[in-house]
């Protein structure tokens, strides 16, 4: 079940650090179940994705439209904010929590322009 998880701390964790040793401590669930949900939410979505995704976020990288639609129609809008509540919660990546907060409200407002509506 960690496999996701900790394979998407290290994709963030390598746009914010270039030292080789690197050491995140994952603190404890916020509410019962909360790590369970972040990793259904990540399987949501292909590793492609999820890298664009987080690179629009942390770097202001273009979102490819697949990934727009990956992130509307597959993952959600609770996935999104609960995964932005994630990465906030590991200090060690040292992010800018309102700038985190807002950028992530950007990527999905952009996404929700570029992803065809569901018929």
């Amino acid at each position: 079940m960690l496999i996701a998880l900790l394979s998407s701390i290290l994709i963030a964790a390598s746009m914010v650090t270039s030292e080789e040793e690197f050491m995140i401590t994952i603190p404890p669930e916020p509410e019962p179940g909360f790590y369970k949900t972040i990793e259904e939410c990540i399987e949501k979505m292909s590793r492609e994705c999820g890298e664009n995704i987080v690179k629009a976020v942390l770097e202001d990288e273009e979102i490819s439209e697949q990934c727009c639609v990956e992130l509307v129609h597959g993952m959600g809008k609770i996935c999104h904010d609960d995964l932005l509540q994630f990465y906030v919660s590991l200090p060690q990546l040292g992010f800018n929590i309102t700038h985190l907060n807002i950028r992530g409200q950007q990527v999905w407002n952009i996404c929700i322009l570029k992803a065809p509506s569901k018929m």
